[in-house]
């Protein structure tokens, strides 16, 4: 039988899925990691806010769902 369940399929996942199914905030060198950048790029696009980002004391954190919505865009 057939399934209709769309994730059960043979095609892997998007990098923004993959991303979007994280269940935390990322950190600045688990983001640079997915994306194949330096930790240093990721901290001077979301200090230019090119990268969608939030802080907690002096961290930097990406949500997963709004880092998503940025690759689709992007």
């Amino acid at each position: 039988m057939e399934s209709c369940n769309p994730n059960s399929s043979n095609e892997p996942l998007s990098l923004a899925d993959r991303i979007e199914r994280m269940e935390r905030a990322l950190t600045a060198n688990e983001l640079a990691g997915m994306l194949t950048v330096s930790r240093i790029t990721i901290f001077k696009l979301a200090k230019s806010r090119r990268i969608p980002s939030f802080r907690i004391g002096t961290c930097v954190r990406f949500d997963p769902h709004s880092v998503a919505r940025w690759l689709r865009r992007n």
